[in-house]
C-alpha cells in the first residue's frame, strides 16, 4: 500500500501486506492509507475487486513491466489459478496468441472459453515446453512462470531467443537447479516480479478485464477456502467474502 509508483525497494517490500513482512488482510477491518487503494467499478463485487490487488497487478507486471506484450505476440500462461487467469486475459487484451497449460482434460475448455488459443496438458506432455516452442513456430514471446525450480526449465526452453520469462510464482519451492545455460545462450531476460505498484493496480484496473472467480466462501468457512485453492481444482481466484 505505500508503493505508489516508481522503482521497487527494500521499504516497499516491508509493506507488502500478507508478504511476511505484515499482516495480510484476511480481517473484517485493516488500516491502510489512501494513497494505497483505488476505486472500483461500480457493477463489480467486492470479491472481483479484491483479486486485482495481488492476482491482478501481478499478472499485469509480468506482460507489461518490462519490454511489454505487443499486438502478434505469443504468451504462454502455466495453469489456470489466479495470476494465470489474469496474465491469459491481459494478454487476449492487447492482441496476443496464448498458449495455455493444464494438468486435467477438463480445464481447457474453460481456458479456451476465456480466450486461449493453444492449450497443453503438462502432465500428458512432460516436455510442454518444447511443445509451447513447436506451437510458436521457435518460441513464445512471454512466459509468466507461477510454479518455480520444477517448471523454469520448461519455460526457458518454451521461450524464444532474446524472449522474456517473468518469474512470479514459487508453487514448487524457492530453491533448485536451474539452466544458466539455455538463459544464457538464448539470451534470455528473466525477470522476477513482486506484485506491483498502486499505479500498476490502476493501469490494470483501466484495461476492463473482469475477475474470474472460482468460489467465494463465508469468512467463517476460510479454512474451506484455503482447501480448496489447495485443491488446485480451482480457475481462477477463490475468494472469502468478509461481512454479509
Amino acid at each position: 500500500p505505500t508503493w505508489a509508483d516508481g522503482a521497487f525497494s527494500a521499504a516497499k517490500q516491508a509493506e507488502a501486506l500478507g508478504g511476511g513482512f505484515a499482516d495480510g488482510v484476511l480481517a473484517e477491518r485493516i488500516v491502510v492509507p489512501v494513497s494505497g487503494v483505488t476505486p472500483f467499478p461500480a457493477d463489480w463485487s467486492f470479491e472481483e475487486a479484491a483479486a486485482y490487488p495481488c492476482a491482478g497487478v501481478t499478472a499485469w507486471t509480468c506482460l507489461f513491466g518490462g519490454r511489454g506484450v505487443r499486438p502478434g505476440d505469443t504468451v504462454l500462461v502455466e495453469g489456470t489459478g489466479g495470476v494465470s487467469t489474469f496474465a491469459l486475459q491481459f494478454a487476449k487484451a492487447a492482441g496476443a496468441r496464448v498458449i495455455a497449460t493444464s494438468s486435467s482434460d477438463e480445464k481447457p475448455a474453460r481456458a479456451k472459453r476465456l480466450g486461449a488459443d493453444e492449450v497443453i496438458n503438462y502432465r500428458t506432455t512432460p516436455d510442454w515446453g518444447v511443445r509451447a516452442a513447436e506451437i510458436a513456430g521457435g518460441g513464445v514471446d512471454h512466459v509468466v512462470e507461477v510454479g518455480g525450480p520444477a517448471t523454469l526449465d520448461q519455460a526457458l526452453a518454451a521461450v524464444r531467443y532474446g524472449g522474456e520469462v517473468a518469474l512470479v510464482g514459487v508453487l514448487t519451492g524457492f530453491a533448485g537447479p536451474v539452466n544458466t545455460g539455455a538463459i544464457l545462450m538464448k539470451a534470455i531476460n528473466l525477470r522476477g516480479v513482486y506484485v506491483g505498484s498502486v499505479a500498476d493496480l490502476r493501469a490494470a484496473l483501466a484495461s476492463g478485464v473482469r475477475p474470474v472467480i472460482d468460489q467465494s466462501f463465508a469468512f467463517e468457512r476460510a479454512d474451506d477456502a484455503f482447501a480448496r485453492l489447495g485443491s488446485g481444482a480451482h480457475i481462477g481466484k477463490v475468494a472469502i467474502a468478509i461481512g454479509g
